[in-house]
């Protein structure tokens, strides 16, 4: 059998309906008892001048409080009091001398008992709202004390208390007509708490089917309205993020192809034509080198992507000397630079160190070198400057006099395997992955990074760096000057 399921906006309706209810009947019931309270001690106000009435004119021409001529007196001012008021008259041990309700045939019990009677034994008078076992119903009792003598009057409680407790209990209607506007606001309430739940259902729905525009789904501008949102904004980062690595396959598979197949076909001919002279062969194993070391370079870029952008927090924050750092890579890079005769310039103060991570600093200037090396041409020259420095940052330039890049490429050098013309890095054998770590680079020390031609050739790229990363683990000092 299947369960029914209520929505959540209908459950906060009726937590809120039996709450507010429960309120309600809790405080008609204390306004209820309230009220009784006050009208019955209104009405037993009013009955205390039928006792002295009642006293004072049995007993103004004698004490002698015989039957008949207690009736008869009584009778003479019957029309004084209410029309249903039984009267009682008492003598000062509690038997009955006189009840105008009283059936002459029945005897009657000693009262002394009685609530009302013990009161005004103690107070001189007393009252009780209490069921009456000889006449089997409720009344309300007041009786007073005189010398030898209670006299006690009572109304019955349905027919003259309670019509009067009835009245003037306007106060219900207002409870219901406020009970209803509250149950109408409860409503609307219920609506907009559970909006954000309703929206969040539908751009479910919307991931669920697999199509429809995220865009179009609107939360309410609050609290829940935010987490809605981020929400979206971390499904969207997720799809984005499964697009980029679906691109990222695509592309790694597509830059591998290229050297494994080279090794594969240096080494198949190696392998298949034995009368091969040295020469060749030194040749092809030359070429399979060549090819086995593009293929290298490209998994330790991508690596150090990777852990940039996934696991940044296992690269240790160091203090590094710049200029040494750009030393080392100018030791490196000797030969390259050598090679095709460019003139390498750096202006960096010995003194100018940053906290920060040194393999991506390294990474972040040999990329940039190696761009302009592996794309700028022959008898170029690269200059690196530190332009200024701050309380938080330090800024630098970066510049060849190479070729350049057409502007329409500029504002996708950065990209992870993004050719500016087809088989570029192929052919000088770059991995395509530089410039991406260097912008990741710059992104991991708090800064920014900008590129564009120079007016006298070549590209100029002007970044910042970040004084201070986060506090410096234990590897302190190890790339300082002079060590």
């Amino acid at each position: 059998m299947r369960q029914l399921k209520i929505k959540y906006k209908h459950q906060i309706l009726l937590y809120f309906s039996l709450l507010l209810i429960a309120i309600s009947l809790g405080f008609s019931y204390v306004i209820v008892k309230l009220e009784k309270k006050t009208k019955v001690e209104r009405l037993d106000v009013q009955m205390h001048p039928y006792t002295d009435l009642i006293y004072n004119y049995i007993t103004k021409d004698t004490l002698n409080f015989s039957g008949n001529y207690v009736t008869e007196k009584i009778s003479e001012i019957l029309y004084l009091l209410p029309g249903e008021m039984r009267i009682t008259l008492l003598d000062s041990s509690g038997w009955v001398i006189y009840d105008n309700f009283w059936d002459k045939e029945k005897t009657l019990e000693n009262h002394m008992s009685r609530p009302e009677m013990i009161k005004a034994n103690k107070e001189g008078w007393g009252s009780t709202l209490r069921y009456s076992e000889t006449l089997k119903s409720e009344y309300l009792y007041y009786v007073k004390k005189y010398p030898g003598l209670y006299v006690r009057t009572a109304l019955e409680y349905n027919s003259s208390v309670l019509p009067v407790i009835k009245t003037d209990n306007e106060y219900l209607i207002y409870i219901v007509i406020i009970l209803i506007v509250v149950m109408a606001f409860l409503l609307y309430l219920s609506r907009q708490i559970s909006r954000p739940l309703t929206t969040l259902k539908e751009f479910i729905d919307t991931v669920q089917k697999g199509k429809g525009n995220y865009d179009k789904i609107r939360f309410p501008d609050n609290e829940f309205g935010e987490v809605g949102e981020k929400i979206i904004q971390t499904f969207r980062q997720l799809e984005n993020t499964k697009r980029y690595k679906q691109q990222l396959t695509h592309n790694v598979a597509h830059e591998l192809k290229t050297p494994v197949t080279g090794i594969r076909g240096y080494l198949e001919t190696l392998l298949q034509q034995e009368n091969i002279d040295n020469g060749q062969r030194k040749f092809f194993l030359e070429r399979a080198y060549a090819q086995t070391m593009r293929l290298s370079e490209m998994i330790t870029d991508l690596s150090v992507l990777n852990n940039i952008e996934e696991a940044a927090e296992r690269f240790n924050v160091e203090i590094i000397n710049i200029k040494q750092c750009i030393r080392e890579i100018e030791n490196d890079l000797a030969f390259k630079l050598g090679e095709k005769n460019i003139e390498f310039t750096f202006n960096v103060g010995d003194n100018l160190v940053i906290e920060g991570i040194y393999l991506l600093i390294y990474s972040l200037f040999k990329n940039l070198i190696d761009n302009s090396i592996e794309h700028g041409g022959e008898n170029i020259g690269i200059y690196i400057e530190n332009t200024a420095c701050d309380d938080t940052y330090a800024y630098f330039k970066y510049y060849d006099t190479g070729k350049g890049v057409p502007e329409k490429h500029l504002n996708r050098i950065f990209e992870r395997f993004y050719r500016v013309e087809a088989g570029r890095s192929r052919k000088s054998g770059g991995s395509g992955l530089g410039l991406s770590i260097v912008r990741n680079s710059v992104n991991m020390h708090k800064g920014t990074i900008t590129v564009k031609n120079r007016e006298e050739g070549g590209l100029m790229f002007e970044f910042s760096l970040a004084l201070k990363l986060k506090p410096v683990s234990v590897n302190e000092g190890k790339h300082q000057s002079g060590e």
